[in-house]
Order: C-alpha cells, then structure tokens, then sequence
C-alpha cells in the first residue's frame, strides 16, 4: 500500500525543470500582485513532475486518483492529514444519492433547485457507472439498503461497528490506488497553483505539514479535492450569513476553503449558491468542537480504535433533544417540540414535508437573529423523545443553555433574561396550543402540518440550538467535466475542482455529500487522464 512520503508513481520522477513565467498568487496576494508573482516564479524549478496531481484524499481525492490512474495517468495524491477519508471516515458512512433511482426522481425531490445539467450527470452516473464502478474495482462497501432516502443505498464496509467500516472502506480504496500505481503522499498541504502565459494550470506548490519543506510538482492537470469551507468562520460569514460564524463545524479542520481560493488565485468564478450548506441541528456550547483543531484532530486519529471514532470527534458539538427530525417529510413521526427565535417568534413549519425539508429547517436557524433559536418542549414532548433527559444534561455540562419553568410565564422570563421578547413569546405558544385546540393549525402565520403536541404539561423546557454545518453547497463553478470556469465561463486549462471544492450542483436541498464527491471525483480522473493522454 503507498502511504507517506515514500516514493513516486511509476512515471513520476524527481526533475529540475524551469515553471514558466507564470504561478498563481498565494492566498491573500492582493489584486495587481499577479505579475510580479509570476516574474518570481520564472525562477522556481519543479522537485516532481507527474500527468496527475490530487489535492486532497477524501471520497473524491481519492476516487479522482484511481479513476485518473487506471486509465493510464501517472498520478500523484496529496494528502494534509495522516490518514485518508476526510470527513467521510467518521460521517455517516452512507454513499448515496438519497435512494432517488434516476432524474425524473431526483428532480421532483429536489424541487428543480439543483443545477439541471449537473444534478442529472450527478444521479445517472452515480447509478449507471460509479456504483458498479467500485463495485468492479472490489471496494470495500455493501448495499443497497432496505429503508428510506438515504439508508436505502449503499454503505461503507460490511457492518463492522462504528467508524470501522469507515476505515476499513478507505483502506481499501487506498489497496487499489497502490495496486493501479498511483502515489499517495500524507501530511502534505497543497498551497497554490502555477500557471503558464496562457493562464493554463501547470502544477501545485505544496508543503509537508511536519517538516515544513516544500516541493513544486508540475502536472498536466490538477484536481482538487480539498473539500468546503465550514471550518473558515470568515468564509462563512461572508457567503453563508451574518452569524454564520455560529454554526459548530462537523469536519476536518483542514474544510477551510484552501482549495476554492487557490482556484479564485487563478481566476476561478464561484458558483451561485454559496449560502446554502447541509448540516444538522446542533446545542449552544460555549467554544469549537474538537475538529476544528488541526492538533487535537490528529492527536484523536492516532490513538482513537475506528470503533470509537465517531464518539471521540464529536467532543464540543452536543446533540440537543430529539424533539424534531432530520426530515419532516421522511420522519414525520418524530415531529414533537416548537423552534422560536429571539423575536419570540416561530418562523417555520418544523413539521412540513417541504418547509422542513432537509436543509430547510437547519439554514433557516442559521438565518435567524445571532445565529440560533430555541427548541421549545414540555414534559410529554420529553417523555416521548427517548435520551431528552440525558441530552440536555450534556448540553448543561458543557456549558449550553438548557431552561426549566413550572409555568409558560416563568420560561417566558428566563428566555427574557437571554433576549427573547416576552410577550411575543407567550402569544406564540398561546396561539399554537389554541390552534391545535380548534383544529386550525394550518391557519396560523407559520403553520403546523404535522406532530400535534401542545406545549401544556409542565414543566417546560427551552435548549438553545444553532446549526452544525458538514457539506457547503457552494464552491468553484465547474463543467460536465468537472473543469474549473473562469469569470468568462471558460474552463481552466488543466484544473478540476471536485465537489465540494467544486460548487453548483446541489442547491438549498442535500443530494449526498460522500456521493457526489465520489462520482464527481471519479469523472474528474477519467476528463485529467484523458486531457492529458492527449497532449
């Protein structure tokens, strides 16, 4: 198995060669820094040189290599961690494309949000060729499932327990890239990109995050796979929302939008739908998860079993009670507590099969007033959820907001003592408790579709929630082929931008993140390796 620093692909040599006149600027280069940047690097001399080189080896780094390797590329895979998989390796280890079975489907579930050309390639080809894809190449996964959306497609490994399977996946992945002649090199940190006069990408600078060195390896082609910006609180700011800096990060800290600036570096255009993202609902807690460290991040990596993966990385981001579903439409059953933001206000149907739609209901939050609301209950809505008890008890000892009252009046004056407009409170719960009374719930400003519990039987709870954000929607704009556009719409000679590094494709609804990075990655080696046979 190729892993480290320990070699080169079965093409690639070690050469000192002249860059050309042109390098992108680093991140944070001003406008106008360009020229004088490519004047420097006239100078540089590549350290490596390959057809393929892969900036990240999650589920699209890594399908991107052995797709690029097995027809015929010599390919070079960066990766910043120890250990491949990214955020896939402890997610819910699910490769699916929400069980929705060809366009027509997928559409109508997507509502027609999702970039037309780009949804249809992506659900086509996760059926007609990724799939069987891996399943020739004898990776490491089982399927499909027997239950709804996602949980009717495919999972990783063969139901080893916890994130075992995970890792048990990858490393097989890993085995087929080795076995194809492809060269994976950990611990390395792509930094920018070179071009040439024509503005053609001719390689990567990178560096090995351990000993600081770096090394320029020229390419016909690079991809990048470095995933989102959910762990970049300015990036998300800027293009998700004000508070947006709230939401927890549920991935690796290296999810910082590298990738997408290198590429904007060298006159990347963006997609359209930077502001909607897929996440979960998450409790307040004071500070960032664990995984937004890159130090503790490894540290668990490397003395954590698979089995216990999961538990070990969600340090900081805590669970609140599970009053509402992931998806009213899919879980409506689940459909219990009240979401009010600091208006006092409800401001979604938390039991609509299309308000709710999973992202709706967790961007919505995110939208609100600081970045959160609050997730309101009684003690019969507490009864039914089974683990509220020990979810809010978690949530106190980690410093989150959890407020009891014996009465709605006592609550409504702990939730003014945090900003939350009393009355407008007390109104709100009134009118929805009358509402269910008379039958007239869909008569309301924000209506109630669903899980009829009134908020009567004491004592009453508020848990302070804001989003946790795993996938960003939004990335570099790409082509069919998975090329990165420029301002003019143009590919990019030479460049790749695999989802989520590359955006456009998912918009406001979730589609399958570990999905559309591997068929997206799988395309983008196939388009690199051609590309380049052809030069």
């Amino acid at each position: 198995m190729a892993k480290g620093n320990s070699g080169v692909g079965r093409r690639s040599f070690l050469k000192k060669a002249a860059i050309g006149a042109g390098a992108a600027a680093a991140a944070g280069v001003p406008t106008g820094a360009l020229a004088a940047s490519q004047q420097q690097a006239a100078e540089t001399t590549w350290d490596l040189e390959t057809d393929v080189v892969i900036a990240g080896a999650g589920h699209g780094g890594l399908c991107a290599a052995i797709s690029a390797a097995e027809a015929g590329a010599d390919v070079v895979l960066l990766e910043i961690s120890a250990k491949t998989g990214g955020g896939s390796a402890w997610s819910g280890g699910i490769i699916h494309a929400m069980g929705l079975q060809d366009w027509e489907e997928y559409n109508a579930h997507t509502e027609g949000l999702h970039d037309p050309e780009l949804g249809k390639l992506f659900v086509e080809t996760f059926r007609g060729e990724f799939i069987p894809w891996l399943q020739e190449l004898g990776a490491y996964f089982e399927g499909p499932g027997q239950g709804v959306a996602f949980s009717a497609d495919y999972t990783m490994g063969h139901g080893e327990p916890g994130q075992l399977k995970h890792r048990l996946y990858f490393d097989s992945l890993e085995e087929i890239l080795a076995e194809k002649g492809g060269t994976l090199m950990t611990r390395m940190r792509a930094l920018k990109l070179f071009t040439d006069d024509s503005g053609a990408v001719t390689g990567l600078r990178a560096q090995n995050v351990d000993t600081g060195e770096f090394m320029n390896i020229g390419a016909r082609a690079v991809i990048l796979a470095t995933g989102n910006f959910c762990n970049n609180k300015e990036m998300m700011n800027r293009y998700v929302g004000p508070f947006a800096h709230r939401a927890k990060p549920m991935a690796v800290p290296y999810a910082t939008g590298e990738g997408i600036i290198m590429a904007q570096n060298v006159g990347a255009m963006l997609s359209g739908n930077m502001s909607t993202f897929s996440g979960t609902l998450v409790a307040v807690t004071p500070g960032d998860p664990l995984c937004a460290d890159p130090e503790q991040y490894e540290q668990v990596l490397a003395e954590t079993d698979p089995e216990q993966l999961g538990a070990a990385l969600g340090a900081g981001r805590i669970a609140p009670p599970g009053w509402l579903p992931l998806d009213a439409g899919f879980f409506s059953g689940q459909v219990r507590g009240l979401l009010v933001n600091k208006e006092g206000k409800r401001f979604i149907d938390e039991g609509s099969p299309l308000e709710s739609k999973y992202v709706r209901l967790q961007q919505s939050v995110l939208n609100q007033s600081e970045g959160m609301a609050y997730q309101i209950g009684d003690q019969a809505i507490v009864d039914a959820a089974m683990g509220s008890v020990e979810a809010m008890e978690a949530i106190e000892a980690a410093g989150g907001t959890v407020l009891v009252a014996d009465t709605l009046e006592e609550l409504a004056d702990l939730l003014a003592e945090r900003g939350v407009r009393r009355s407008a409170f007390l109104r709100t719960i009134n009118e929805y408790n009358q509402a269910i009374d008379d039958e007239t719930s869909m008569d309301l400003d924000v209506p109630r579709t669903t899980g009829f519990f009134k908020i009567e039987n004491a004592p009453f709870y508020a848990v302070a929630v804001t989003a946790q954000v795993y996938m960003n929607f939004g990335g570099v704009a790409i082509t069919d082929q998975v090329q990165a556009l420029d301002l003019q719409r143009n590919p990019i000679p030479g460049l790749y931008a695999v989802p989520p590094a590359g955006g456009g494709v998912f918009d406001v609804l979730y589609g399958g993140g570990i999905g559309i990075a591997g068929t997206f990655g799988y395309l983008a080696g196939k388009a690199a390796a051609g590309a380049t046979s052809e030069e």
